[in-house]
């Protein structure tokens, strides 16, 4: 059986820990990509909502009928 070294045990932590770092980025990146799609979705939602108020607004002040 062949005993581990000092080094190998070194090589294999740094090894798992820089590919559990990567894990970790890239699931990073996917919240802030979920994130940002969600702002913004809400965003579009809220820009149409704004846009039939000021219609609506539009139409009360010009004499419009509800």
């Amino acid at each position: 059986m062949k005993e581990l070294h000092t080094n190998d045990l070194s090589m294999n932590s740094g090894k798992l820990f820089r590919e559990q770092m990567i894990e970790n980025f890239e699931a990073i990146e996917q919240e802030d990509i979920d994130i940002r799609k969600l702002i913004n979705d809400k965003h579009d939602d809220l820009s149409k909502q704004l846009a039939q108020l000021n219609k609506r607004l539009d139409e009360l002040m010009n004499g419009g009928a509800m």
